[in-house]
C-alpha cells in the first residue's frame, strides 16, 4: 500500500518523532549491534525519511557500514534522498516488502545485519510474505526490530466511511485494503510471533505498548489524515474525495489528539503498538 500524498504526510508526521524517541528509549537495546560497529541497516517503509533521521540515525554506531532507506512509494523515496542528501553511506530504494523478492532485487540490495521498520507493516496485507522477505534480507545471525501500530484512532477515522450508505459503493472490498492485522490487540502478540516463527526467526519476542498520539496543531492532524491511502472501487470526483475526507476528519475530531486545544468531552483512546524482534539463524 502506497501513501499517495507524500508531501501531506511529510507535513503531518512531526508528532511521530516524540513517539519514536519514547519507544526507542524503551526498546532500542533489543537491537544487538556488532562489536566492531560496522553494522549494515535496512529500514522498511521509511516514508519521507525525516523521522528516521531525527530519531534512529543518531542511535546507529558511528562507523556503521551502510544504511538503506526504503519505501513502496517513489515520491517518498525522493523525499528521503533530499533528507539525507550529502550523508555518506546512505542510499534510498523503492521496495515493496509485501511482494516476493526475486534474486535480482536481492542481489541489488544485498543482505543486512539489521532490518528495522517503524509504523509501516500494519499496511501490508500479506504479513507472512513480509516476514519471509525480512528474513531473506538479513545476514545469518542478523536481527530485526519492528514497530507496528496495532490500533489507533486514525484507523477508526479511515474506516468510518466505508460502510456508510453514501459511500459503501466506493469502498467495496475495503477489508482487503485496510487490513490492520493487529487491530485486535489481545491477539496481536501471538499473531506477530506466529508470523516470525513461520519465517524461521529465532530468539523472537514481542511486547504491546500504549502511548498517545499528540498532534501539535489542527493543521498537522489534517495533513496526516489527508495522507492516508485510498483505494476506491469506482471513479470518484475531487469533490467527492474531499467530502469523504471531511467526514473522516469530523470523526477523527472526536478523539483527544493533542494538548494545543480544549479536549473537553473528547475520547481518550489508548494507541497500541506491537514491538517485534527476531534473529536469523546463524
Amino acid at each position: 500500500m502506497s501513501f499517495k500524498n507524500a508531501n501531506e504526510y511529510f507535513k503531518g508526521n512531526n508528532f511521530i518523532e516524540d513517539l519514536t524517541h519514547h519507544l526507542l528509549d524503551k526498546f532500542c537495546d533489543w537491537i544487538e549491534w556488532r562489536k566492531d560497529g560496522k553494522d549494515s541497516i535496512l529500514d522498511i517503509g521509511s516514508g519521507p525519511g525525516n523521522s528516521f533521521h531525527s530519531t534512529m540515525f543518531c542511535r546507529l554506531p558511528s562507523n556503521f557500514s551502510r544504511l538503506v532507506l526504503s519505501d513502496i512509494s517513489k515520491p517518498m523515496v525522493e523525499l528521503q534522498k533530499k533528507e539525507f542528501e550529502g550523508v555518506n553511506k546512505v542510499s534510498c530504494e523503492v521496495l515493496d516488502i509485501g511482494s516476493p523478492i526475486d534474486e535480482n532485487l536481492l542481489q541489488k540490495l544485498g543482505t543486512f545485519d539489521h532490518v528495522t521498520s517503524f509504523y509501516c507493516l500494519m499496511w501490508v496485507k500479506d504479513q507472512q510474505q513480509a516476514m519471509d522477505n525480512i528474513y531473506k534480507l538479513l545476514k545469518p545471525g542478523g536481527n530485526c526490530f519492528l514497530l507496528i501500530v496495532a490500533d489507533c484512532p486514525i484507523f477508526d477515522a479511515v474506516l468510518s466511511v466505508c460502510e456508510k450508505p453514501r459511500w459503501k459503493d466506493y469502498f467495496k472490498g475495503w477489508q482487503d485494503f485496510y487490513v490492520y492485522p493487529y487491530k485486535k490487540v489481545d491477539e496481536a502478540k501471538a499473531k506477530g510471533l506466529s508470523f516470525m516463527e513461520k519465517a524461521g526467526f529465532v530468539d523472537i519476542k514481542a511486547e504491546i505498548v500504549y502511548y498517545p498520539w499528540k498532534f501539535r496543531s489542527d493543521k498537522e492532524k489534517e495533513y496526516f489524515l489527508r495522507a492516508m491511502p485510498n483505494k476506491f472501487s469506482k471513479n470518484v470526483t475531487a469533490e467527492e474525495e474531499e467530502e469523504i475526507f471531511q467526514e473522516r476528519l469530523q470523526f477523527f475530531d472526536k478523539f483527544n489528539l493533542g494538548q494545543y486545544r480544549d479536549n473537553t468531552g473528547k475520547i481518550d483512546k489508548p494507541n497500541s503498538y506491537l514491538i517485534l524482534y527476531g534473529k536469523k539463524r546463524e
